[in-house]
This record gives C-alpha cells, structure tokens and sequence, in this order.
C-alpha cells in the first residue's frame, strides 16, 4: 500500500510540476521572465562565485627575460645580417650588369671573334693606369683595351706581371695608333698629345672635317680584328710646318679619370 502510494505521489508531483512550468511559461510575460532570471543570479552570485574559483587557473605561458646586453647582441647580429644581404644584392647586380655589358660588347659584328678579358681599374696616373687581369688571363703587351661602359678603345697593354698589367692610355706622349677618321680614306696615326688629349697630323684640308667627327682604331692583325672607335674631332687648325695639311685634335669618347671596368680583347686565334 505504501508503495502504491509512493508512486502516486511521484506522478502527482510530476504532473504538477509540468502543469506550473506550463502555466509559467504560457502565462507570466517576457519582462517578468527577465525580471526572475536577474532575481535568480542576484541570489546566487556568491555560490557562482565559489565555484569559479575552485575551478583550476587556465595555463599561461611563462615569458622568458633577456638581459639588456644579450638583446643589444642580438640587436647588432641582426644589422650586420641586413648588410651582408645587402652587399650581396649589390654585387650581384654588378654582376648582372657587367654580364649585361659584356654580352652588348660580344655582339658588335667582328668582336665575337676575341676574347674579352674582363678587369678592374685599380690606380690611375696621369695617362696611365693599372688593372687586375695579367698573364695568368691571358694579358699580353699590346693588347687593345676597351672601356666596357662606354665600349670605346683606350689605350694598349704596355707592361704585365701574372696578375696584374700597365695600360698606356691614347692620350700619354708615348701612344700612337693607327686610326682610321670617318669619311677619309686613308689611315692615319693618333698621338698623345699628354694633356688628356690626342692629334692627328697632316690631314688634308681638302676634308672638311667637323667637331665630333668619329675617329676608329684601325684592326691590326693578332691585336684587333674590328676597327672600334677611340676618339673625336675636337679641333682643327693649320698645321704649322705644313700650310696644306690640319693639324687635328682629338679627344677620348670616354672619361678616362672615371673609368672602373676595363675588358682587354685577345683574339681567340691567339694562345
């Protein structure tokens, strides 16, 4: 009997708490609801309180110190990193540049058939210069020499050790080479003058030749085998011992005292 009982009153128990939460939920307004919720979390803040703090702390990590001079280290290692980057980029495009020059250079009709032995222009002199190839690449005395920027001739090899060689420029005293001028026929020799610049005497005065008129240097056998321009006109006048003929001065097409990449031309026929 007791049991019967027992079991009556948990579904009257049951049946009634769904008919007030019915009731609740049909019945009470929205506003009332919110009102009750704000109630409830009113009374048992504290109790929520407690549990949150039984709860174990999330996990942190821990955050490691460096010491001033460890970072002004790292600070430094980093900079220098920076600059070898940098000087690498640097000198790659040099690189690439001189590739550029060199290729334009092997394309001139003729050169194709040299070598061109690159270099770099370590001291200057006056009308003279040293560069970084010798022997060891193929240099020898009276080989042409080129500037590469500006793909103009500039002197001949005058001396040369295993790695290194004297380059006597088209303007020292010493320097004469046969050149060709546009629009004569017949050849003639360019002389250092000494003073930066260079002349071509006894040139007919039936030619008029004007300022900027192209002078070549003339292809000479085991030393060039494309004539390559050297020089300008810069300036005639009458040639002093003989009335008919111009004396006539030529200047370089290049700046000599800003040149820093050199290519020495070696037939290839040569060894």
């Amino acid at each position: 009997m007791t049991r019967k009982w027992a079991s009556t009153s948990k579904g009257l128990l049951f049946a009634g708490g769904l008919f007030v939460g019915l009731t609740f939920l049909l019945l009470v307004p929205r506003e009332a609801a919110g009102q009750l919720q704000l109630a409830y979390a009113h009374v048992f803040r504290w109790p929520l309180k407690m549990g949150r703090g039984v709860l174990p702390a999330r996990a942190t990590t821990p955050t490691r110190s460096i010491s001033p001079q460890a970072y002004e280290e790292l600070l430094k290692a980093c900079q220098q990193l920076r600059n070898k980057a940098a000087n690498v980029e640097a000198e790659l495009q040099a690189a690439n540049r001189q590739i550029e020059l060199l290729t334009k250079l092997k394309a001139k009709p003729g050169l194709a058939q040299m070598q061109a032995i690159p270099a770099k222009v370590d001291t200057q002199v006056q009308d003279e210069m040293t560069i970084s190839q010798g022997q060891e690449s193929g240099v020898a005395v009276g080989q042409y020499v080129l500037s590469l920027t500006d793909q103009c001739m500039i002197g001949v090899v005058s001396a040369v050790s295993a790695k290194g060689a004297k380059v006597r420029l088209i303007t020292d005293r010493d320097s004469r080479i046969p050149v060709n001028i546009a629009g004569l026929a017949a050849g003639k020799y360019l002389e250092g003058r000494g003073d930066g610049v260079a002349r071509i005497r006894q040139v007919p005065r039936e030619h008029a030749l004007q300022a900027g008129t192209a002078v070549y240097a003339q292809p000479q056998r085991g030393l060039l085998v494309v004539q390559v321009i050297v020089a300008e006109v810069a300036e005639r006048k009458m040639d002093a011992e003989h009335p008919t003929m111009w004396d006539i001065t030529a200047r370089p097409v290049c700046n000599m005292t800003t040149l820093s990449d050199v290519v020495v031309m070696k037939p290839v026929s040569v060894r």
